[in-house]
């Protein structure tokens, strides 16, 4: 039996339309269940109690090349004598002689849920003055917390310290040469900073037993007020009505369902891989020294006028189309801000209300600089115009 090619076509056709119905369906039910602009609760809220503990210790630094703490400084020798006579050797201050010591304080950071034996990096730091800290080694040094109680222990050789930033006895660094390697002399590192890596051990757990508990609390790492209210919606919407709710603007409490009772971890990996669009305060960010301005959303700027130098801006309401006329340009739409650039240098005139944005295209048009255009922030900041929180660096 032979099929009518007008029957093919059409069958083609009907084929051809399921498939972008099927596909439209597809694209919206992605766009709906992940917004491109939506992140996950854990880059933006954390457990209370899930913190990390800075941990601080006084050690000494041996083995150094002549840079260590001068024969005069009691910091590295006091307690090299007091370490000495915990070995049955007995020595006096006096008697140690050279600069191969160094005391310094060492400090780390003990993550949250760290076990026993965990590794550490550790950070060290001259006291006295030793000039640097390059190929010694960190004695047995104990770590303590806030509370006095020992934590870890560190010890191993000091490392980050390279060659060629050591500086003489002028404050200079020393003539590069081809066995030095070359180091920036405008660079961070200095002599009397090393580290430690996985130098210390953790030799005491902080206990926090989640799964005892009924309730828990997730604290925004921004508090803001609208971003707490959508976190405990989306939570509510996932586990029940009921089940979270905001008590301030940076905490979320969390009551736990019967079905995860003993199983906390559970609930709160669920919890910290929703997608959540955090709301943000409008700022401005600028660096006076690059001349960079970084901007959120939602900046915006009322009607004024601004001298400043050779530029005059003037951002004001639109008066009509013949006001558009005069100025030679055509109407614009309702709601959308204007911008002209008229014939005379150094003059940008803004019809409407605009954001920040168009301001600092229409100021870098007519060649402005970096220096007028964070004076011309700090003015319109200045006048009430600007609003959003602006920060200068």
């Amino acid at each position: 039996m032979k099929r009518n090619p007008h029957m093919r076509t059409a069958m083609s056709g009907c084929e051809g339309a399921v498939r972008r119905m099927v596909l439209l369906a597809l694209m919206l039910t992605l766009l709906s269940v992940a917004p491109a602009w939506a992140i996950r609760v854990k880059d933006v809220a954390y457990l209370r109690g899930a913190r990390e503990n800075q941990l601080i210790g006084y050690g000494l630094v041996v083995g150094l090349d002549g840079t260590g703490d001068s024969e005069n400084s009691l910091l590295a020798r006091r307690p090299l004598q007091n370490a000495l006579e915990r070995m049955a050797i007995s020595l006096g201050p006096g008697d140690m002689r050279g600069r191969s010591i160094a005391g310094v304080l060492v400090t780390a950071t003990l993550p949250a849920f760290a076990k026993a034996g965990s590794r550490l990096d550790v950070t060290v730091d001259t006291l006295g003055d030793a000039t640097s800290l390059r190929g010694g080694t960190l004695m047995y040094t104990l770590l303590y917390g806030a509370n006095q109680v020992i934590f870890a222990t560190g010890q191993g050789p000091i490392t980050g310290i390279p060659k060629g930033i050591e500086r003489g006895a002028d404050g200079q660094p020393p003539v590069q040469n081809e066995d030095t390697p070359l180091v920036d002399p405008k660079s961070s590192l200095v002599p009397t900073k090393g580290f430690v890596i996985r130098g210390a051990v953790v030799e005491r757990e902080i206990n926090l037993n989640l799964n005892t508990r009924s309730r828990i609390f997730i604290n925004l790492k921004r508090s803001d007020f609208t971003t707490a209210f959508r976190l405990a919606k989306l939570i509510n919407r996932e586990l029940g009505d009921g089940s979270a709710r905001a008590k301030d603007a940076g905490t979320v409490e969390v009551s736990v369902p019967e079905s995860y009772l003993g199983q906390t971890v559970e609930l709160i990996s669920r919890i910290e891989n929703l997608n959540i669009v955090p709301d943000a305060v409008a700022r401005v960010v600028v660096d006076e020294r690059t001349g960079s301005i970084v901007m959120g959303q939602h900046v915006r700027i009322s009607p004024i006028a601004i001298s400043h130098g050779n530029l005059s801006i003037e951002i004001k309401l639109p008066t009509g189309e013949q006001a558009q006329a005069a100025a030679g340009q055509q109407p614009a739409a309702p709601g959308q801000p204007q911008l002209a650039i008229p014939s005379s240098p150094g003059i940008v005139l803004f019809k409407g209300e605009v954001d920040l944005k168009e301001v600092v295209d229409g100021l870098n048009k007519v060649g402005a600089s970096s220096a007028d255009l964070v004076q011309v922030l700090k003015i319109i900041k200045a006048a009430g115009a600007l609003h959003a929180d602006l920060e200068i660096r």
